[in-house]
């Protein structure tokens, strides 16, 4: 089990059960706006959906906790390929209440020190092209772009990142 702190805030590693993972699904549908017109139906099997893309890939769920346990944000990463080289640092977010505390920055230092321990060679994400926040701590954090992908159903590109662990 993982742990660490940043402040006031308890970062720990979450189970993938789904009565864990439900606080990181409602809390994913607060976080980003993209979600907020998603179907009930969507949302009321996000956690599932997580469950099911993490199950059997080396996957890792941080949290940041309040002191009173409260859950204000949340890391996701797996394994992708059938080698131990690369992570990937999948979604996230913080509450907006939470936000510019340096939270996700440390929950990022403690996801790539766990990928590094786990033996995995480089982690990637991918952010879009209009995220400037994520884009910026990602360059901050020593990520370069490799990449960019576009999509069919939205403008601007994905942009593929990659930094050496």
């Amino acid at each position: 089990m993982i742990e660490g702190a940043h402040g006031e805030y308890l970062i720990r590693e979450i189970g993938l059960t789904l009565p864990e993972l439900a606080p990181v699904a409602e809390l994913h549908h607060e976080v980003l706006p993209s979600r907020a017109y998603t179907t009930a139906d969507k949302k009321a099997g996000f956690a599932e959906e997580i469950r099911a893309s993490l199950d059997g890939r080396d996957g890792l769920v941080l949290g940041a906790f309040t002191p009173d346990g409260r859950l204000v944000a949340y890391k996701l990463g797996y394994r992708t390929g059938n080698r131990r080289e690369c992570f990937y640092s999948w979604i996230g977010g913080v509450h907006p209440f939470h936000r510019r505390r340096g939270l996700y920055r440390a929950m990022t230092h403690l996801q790539h020190r766990w990928a590094l321990q786990q033996g995995f060679k480089y982690v990637e994400t991918h952010t879009w092209g209009d995220n400037a926040a994520m884009m910026i701590l990602n360059l901050q954090e020593g990520f370069v772009a490799i990449g960019a992908i576009s999509s069919p159903d939205r403008a601007g590109a994905r942009i593929i990142l990659r930094k050496p662990l």
